[in-house]
């Protein structure tokens, strides 16, 4: 008799033994595919959130831009990438002489009740600077 015929035997054997342990078992597996389903949602949330940041800080870093359109820029990204995924979206803009800084923090909806993270991100990059008479050819 081969090991897997003497197995399955045994388990025919146990009557009603398999239907307690998958009713302890089932609502374990489910609440492991709701937390895979949850991490999948921050990660997209966390790639919408890189992305609000990456175009904010592309439009703030040009030679003529300035703090009011590098937050124009994030609130029309906030409305076409948040979308209902994220949730009260905090912006900050900075644009100093050498340097521009985004960061752009939110909550994220998903399938599991009462657990919100939050997703941030945060760019700095130097100020593109038209070149002076020195540079000019």
């Amino acid at each position: 008799m081969t090991p897997l015929r003497t197995v399955l035997r045994r388990w025919g054997r146990r009557g009603d033994a398999g239907s307690a342990e998958i009713i302890l078992t089932l609502p374990l597996c489910l609440l492991l595919l709701l937390l895979v389903v949850q991490v999948a949602v921050w990660a997209h949330a966390q790639h919408r959130t890189q992305a609000i940041a990456t175009h904010t800080l592309s439009a703030l870093r040009a030679a003529d831009a300035t703090p009011a359109t590098g937050r124009a820029r994030a609130e029309e990204l906030r409305g076409d990438l948040g979308g209902d995924l994220l949730r009260g979206v905090e912006i900050e803009v900075e644009r100093g002489p050498d340097t521009a800084r985004v960061s752009v923090g939110a909550r994220i909806i998903g399938p599991l009740p009462g657990w919100k993270p939050r997703t941030r991100a945060e760019m700095h990059a130097p100020v593109e600077a038209p070149p002076g008479p020195e540079g000019a050819r």
